[in-house]
C-alpha cells in the first residue's frame, strides 16, 4: 500500500498519513526530544515500530511495513 505523508500545522513537527485514496492511516509527530512518533489510526500500521530518530526513518519503516511507497507531499503548508 502506498502512503502519502502531508505536513500539517505551521511548526513543521507533524504530518498526517493517508493512502493514495486519501483514507486516513495515522500521523507522525516530532516531540521535544526530536523523536518522530508514528500514531496509527487503524489497520495496517497498528503493529509498526512507533518511534524513529528521523522523519526519513519513520517513512522508510512505513514503506517497508506496508510493502509500498511512502512519499512526502511537498505542497505549501501552513
Amino acid at each position: 500500500m502506498d502512503v502519502v505523508v502531508t505536513p500539517t500545522g505551521s511548526k513543521g513537527t507533524s504530518w498526517r498519513l493517508n493512502d493514495r485514496l486519501d483514507r486516513p492511516l495515522g500521523a507522525i509527530d516530532q516531540d521535544q526530544e526530536e523523536v518522530f512518533k508514528i500514531t496509527p489510526a487503524a489497520g495496517g500500521l497498528i503493529s509498526i515500530q512507533r518511534t524513529h530518530p528521523t522523519l526519513n526513518d519513520a517513512m522508510t519503516a512505513i514503506a517497508n511495513h506496508l510493502h509500498g511507497e511512502c512519499t512526502l507531499d511537498s505542497q505549501d503548508w501552513g
